[in-house]
């Protein structure tokens, strides 16, 4: 697949965000949004961030997305839900990742308890799971009032490990456990074992809901909270 090259992308803002409501299945109302990268001529996004660690501008690119979601995202000023931002570990360990967000902090004051870091997992960051830098970063981030979500667990280098010693506010469950849940007794067992681990400290969200049978067994076994399809598309917000 032919690319426009990311750093023309980055340098005219040739992109912009759609986001997608989180469910609380508990009392059914929407919690936040989950801000997602559009370039385009783009259709697949995760090979275009791939591409921007090619060109050596994979941190600028998740500067400027992260900057962005926040300008375009009309709920946060209002005080209306969380706003879920994908970033790599590779960006948040940066020294220089923390007087940035104090800058959008001087700048967009009401982002403080607002917002959740979703650490994307790549092969290439893999060993950052096991510095100290990253969970440094991390324990400054909460300090300074924002959220850690682990994002799709159980696909790819996911493990419990990263989950026991982070201790993320927000476990984003693949999709692969949604699919098919109503019929597949090993994924409702699953399910409810990490119900009951994450219960009271960690929301469980169960993504790529995209049937109703499956959105009732999700239910039935308290998962907390769920994205997808099926509970709303993402798309521009007014």
């Amino acid at each position: 697949m032919t690319f426009i090259p990311v750093r023309s992308v980055i340098d005219k803002q040739l992109f912009e965000h759609v986001y997608q409501p989180l469910w609380n299945l508990m009392n059914w109302s929407i919690f936040g949004y989950e801000s997602l990268l559009r370039v385009n001529g783009v259709k697949n996004i995760e090979q275009f961030f791939q591409k921007a660690r090619e060109e050596g501008c994979l941190y600028e690119l998740d500067l400027i997305s992260l900057e962005s979601s926040i300008s375009q995202f009309p709920f946060l000023e209002q005080k209306r839900g969380l706003l879920f931002v994908n970033v790599y570990p590779s960006t948040i360990s940066r020294r220089e990742f923390a007087q940035l967000l104090k800058k959008m902090v001087e700048r967009f004051p009401y982002i403080k308890n607002r917002i959740v870091f979703e650490l994307n997992e790549t092969t290439e960051d893999d060993d950052r799971w096991k510095d100290g830098e990253l969970k440094a970063a991390v324990q400054w981030i909460r300090e300074h009032g924002f959220y850690i979500a682990v994002d799709d667990v159980g696909k790819g280098a996911s493990t419990l490990q990263k989950i026991i010693e982070l201790q993320p506010d927000y476990i984003k469950l693949d999709r692969y456990f949604a699919q098919g849940l109503a019929v597949n007794v090993e994924k409702q067992r699953m399910l409810s074992l990490l119900v009951n681990y994450c219960s009271p400290k960690i929301v469980l969200v169960l993504e790529g809901i995209e049937k109703e049978v499956d959105l009732a067994q999700a239910k039935l076994l308290r998962v907390p909270a769920a994205q997808g399809y099926l509970l709303g598309r993402p798309e521009r917000l007014a």
